[in-house]
């Protein structure tokens, strides 16, 4: 079941998928990632951004957040 994307700010509905830019690629990386990872990339992150508003919500995948950490 498809649940409609609401802006956590103003709670209008003009929410559409967006990329964050920079030089480089932007990567979460817990703090109580396991040594190995450290080295290597971590989890992507993917933006929804208002339209209406303005507002950015960021997410990470977090399999692979979970999968990058000692507890994970």
């Amino acid at each position: 079941m498809d649940t409609e994307m609401r802006c956590l700010r103003c709670g209008g509905a003009n929410v559409t998928p967006s990329d964050l830019q920079s030089t480089g690629k932007i990567y979460s990386r817990p703090k109580d990632a396991k040594l190995v990872t450290l080295l290597t990339t971590g989890a992507p992150v993917s933006a929804l951004t208002c339209l209406d508003c303005g507002h950015v919500e960021m997410m990470v995948d977090t399999e692979k957040a979970k999968a990058i950490t000692k507890t994970g």
